[in-house]
């Protein structure tokens, strides 16, 4: 019996020693199952309708984490209303935020003076959305299309898709989206946005708003998800856009740069900017249906409007 006993007592131990190896790290990897599906991390954000880069009718929309040099509420108008008795259109505030009034190109000085881009001609601003020039020439000349209804229906020349009427600031403003990210423990972040109610057939485009640490840039725009970063609307105004990310938009990255908020632009002038939103600062060839040509940038508020932002790591305020 205590020969038995002993036996059966070493099995135990060999067993229990096993285990203890073992059991161990079964828990850990199932304690790390556990701590992934904790970390894992998914985030719904509604979009705010804007009328320029964190401006809504002349007043800020989030509190930023931007560095002392810059308030916390910079921003920048990048619509106007439009002023057709005058060069210059009027400037948007609570006193003309009325849905009826006719949005149109302007630029904001202050804006333009801290992220060193020279401004548009006088000629570029003033311009209901619609009525903005696009490139035509082999060069990047830029000329105003014809609406489709207003040319015989021949393939020649180029036009404009209808619709083609005015944008009013309440169709603008009326513009609604919402997305959603997902940041798994494991694997790619991604995002997934949908919107109604956009201008129908206009060009868009996404980008992550970024405060970097010094020497950088306090304020840099990155295509969201990579280029291309474009959406083109249906004829009701419906969208959707679909990009992985490489990292979680909540999280600073290890350079220490932050995503502030991502923003959806209107591009008026149809064109895209490939991976620099301010490639417009490169001067070109304007020529007006009536008059000589002229010389000018194509800067934010001339050729790309702020549509919608969805704040990231931003307070909002309004």
């Amino acid at each position: 019996m205590k020969s038995i006993y002993f036996k059966s007592l070493k099995s135990c131990i060999y067993i229990s020693v096993a285990l203890g190896i073992l059991l161990p790290s079964a828990a850990m990897a199932e304690r790390e199952r556990g701590s992934s599906k904790r970390s894992d991390r998914l985030m719904s954000i509604a979009g705010i309708p804007v009328t320029g880069i964190n401006e809504l009718c002349g007043d800020p929309v989030f509190s930023l984490p931007l560095p002392a040099a810059l308030p916390p509420t910079f921003k920048a108008t990048n619509l106007g209303e439009y002023n057709p008795g005058g060069a210059l259109p009027f400037t948007l505030t609570d006193a003309n935020c009325r849905n009826e009034i006719i949005v149109a190109t302007t630029t904001d000085q202050e804006f333009l003076t801290a992220v060193g881009i020279p401004d548009s001609n006088i000629g570029l601003k003033n311009l209901p959305l619609r009525q903005n020039f696009v490139i035509t020439g082999q060069d990047g000349s830029r000329s105003q299309l014809l609406a489709l209804n207003q040319v015989q229906g021949n393939a020649l020349p180029p036009t404009k898709s209808n619709p083609n009427n005015p944008i009013t600031l309440g169709q603008w403003l009326d513009a609604r989206g919402n997305i959603t990210i997902r940041c798994p423990a494991f694997g790619r972040a991604s995002i997934e946005a949908r919107f109604r109610n956009l201008i129908p057939n206009g060009v868009y485009t996404m980008w992550g708003v970024w405060t970097t640490q010094p020497p950088g840039p306090p304020i840099v725009p990155v295509p969201l998800g990579g280029v291309p970063n474009a959406l083109v609307p249906d004829r009701a105004g419906n969208a959707s856009f679909f990009r992985e990310l490489a990292a979680c938009p909540k999280d600073v990255t290890p350079d220490g740069s932050l995503m502030m908020f991502i923003t959806l632009a209107y591009h008026s002038d149809n064109d895209l900017n490939g991976a620099n939103p301010e490639l417009g600062a490169i001067p070109t060839t304007i020529q007006p249906a009536n008059g000589p040509a002229f010389i000018s940038t194509f800067v934010p508020g001339v050729a790309t409007h702020d549509a919608m932002e969805f704040p990231i790591n931003a307070q909002v305020i309004r």
